[in-house]
């Protein structure tokens, strides 16, 4: 007897396992909701920050906001650094 379609939902219906569980929250979803609780309460309380919380803030969430950018060395660079390396041995 093959194991195809029919065969796989007949041995599912005979598993002894029973229902499946309930998925509780993964940490990312509970990280998910505590960060936009943390930026719901930022919101509201906003004007009681002072300038120095505004500027960490800012920052802070910037590094998630804005993508990180890579130095880049295009082909002249390139080349001068090779000179320089060639001049100095």
């Amino acid at each position: 007897m093959p194991f195809d379609r029919k065969s796989a939902r007949n041995a599912g219906k005979k598993s002894k396992r029973g229902p499946a569980k309930k998925q509780v929250p993964s940490i990312k979803e509970k990280m998910e909701m505590l960060y936009e609780k943390v930026l719901d309460d930022l919101l509201v309380n906003q004007e009681k920050l002072t300038k120095t919380e505004w500027v960490k803030v800012f920052v802070t969430l910037s590094n998630y906001i804005f993508p990180k950018t890579k130095s880049v060395r295009d082909k002249f660079t390139l080349d001068r650094l090779k000179e320089q390396d060639m001049s100095m041995v």
